[in-house]
């Protein structure tokens, strides 16, 4: 195997080395000016299209001074869908934003590093006629794809898992679109939900029991949920606001800056959920984008900590632009 290994090594760096040399090549053709023309081969109320990345890194080292690991293989992926319909004074604009990443270590084993997804969907009919005010309803979910864990407990204990929790705002409001690069919606009546759904399966030790006796916390706690009814329903003021411009040529920038005050427990502390993504096109199909998402829930206080924290996530990845 390790004859194997050294006789293909060639081939593989002389591939590597054509590909990096390609991958040069169109960014400096893009830097040089070379802009993307926007597809307008597509007629129809219907725009669809996004970005899919993956990033994908490994390491082998025997006895190297400063590398700990013999074995390391990290592998992160991303999307940013859209799926947009306009016909007359009516809108329908739908995105899609997921990320899942790991990493592989002799030490460790697998451990998951990142793990979203956002499902984000408004209606909105023009009243002014100019395309500028809106009656809108939003329609959000937000939740992860697999189970997250505690890795400084030992046993490990498992913080979340798809649904648990999910977040599911439903809310009517006004929507102000002054130009096509920016648009605001407000609502003082927006209705919120926080699930989590498997409380029976989220303790380390069997029947939530430590073996001093105590008494495991549910992880419905760590989110501000009644175990026992599993959602914690709220009601309040939500705000929104997005932007999606081509800061210059080639370099796209889309942001999410969503703001909830709940009236029924604490109104003057604000929930924040803020996503971006920074895209630069290499060329018509290939591009780099940067992902990166900050929240901030008052009722969200980690296992071991006194009292909330801001969550960051980010993702960096190589990908595929594509329009349908």
């Amino acid at each position: 195997m390790k004859s194997f290994l050294w006789l293909i090594s060639p081939f593989c760096l002389i591939s590597l080395g054509g590909l990096s040399q390609e991958i040069s090549k169109q960014i400096d053709e893009a830097i040089a000016g070379k802009a993307i023309k926007a597809d307008t081969s597509k007629k129809g109320p219907w725009k669809i299209g996004g970005i899919l990345a993956i990033n994908l890194s490994q390491q082998n080292s025997s006895y190297w001074v400063g590398a700990n690991e013999r074995y390391a293989l990290n592998v992160g992926m991303s999307a940013d869908l859209y799926a947009n319909y306009a016909v007359k004074r009516n809108t329908w604009d739908n995105t899609l934003k997921m990320a899942y990443a790991f990493t592989h270590n002799e030490s460790q084993g697998v451990r998951k590093t990142s793990d979203f997804i956002d499902l984000y969907s408004k209606y909105g009919r023009d009243i002014s006629k100019k395309g500028k005010t809106f009656i809108a309803l939003i329609a959000n979910l937000r939740t992860q794809f697999t189970d997250g864990f505690d890795y400084d407990t030992d046993p490990r204990r498992r913080t979340s898992d798809f649904f648990a929790p999910a977040t599911v705002l439903l809310t009517p409001g006004l929507e102000w679109r002054p130009s096509k690069a920016f648009s605001l919606f407000a609502s003082p009546v927006g209705a919120r939900s926080v699930f989590v759904t498997n409380d029976p399966y989220s303790y380390s030790y069997p029947g939530g029991i430590r073996p001093d006796g105590s008494q495991e916390k549910p992880i419905s706690e760590l989110y501000g949920v009644d175990p026992e009814r599993k959602v914690d329903a709220q009601f309040g003021a939500f705000l929104s606001a997005k932007v999606d411009k081509e800061l210059v040529k080639n370099v796209l920038y889309t942001s999410r800056l969503d703001l909830f005050s709940n009236y029924l427990n604490k109104p003057q502390n604000i929930d924040i959920f803020w996503t971006n993504n920074l895209i630069f096109k290499v060329n018509k199909w290939l591009v780099l984008s940067y992902q990166w998402n900050m929240a901030y829930d008052d009722d969200f206080v980690p296992e071991g900590e006194s009292g909330p924290r801001t969550q960051f996530l980010g993702t960096f990845g190589i990908g595929f632009s594509a329009k349908f």
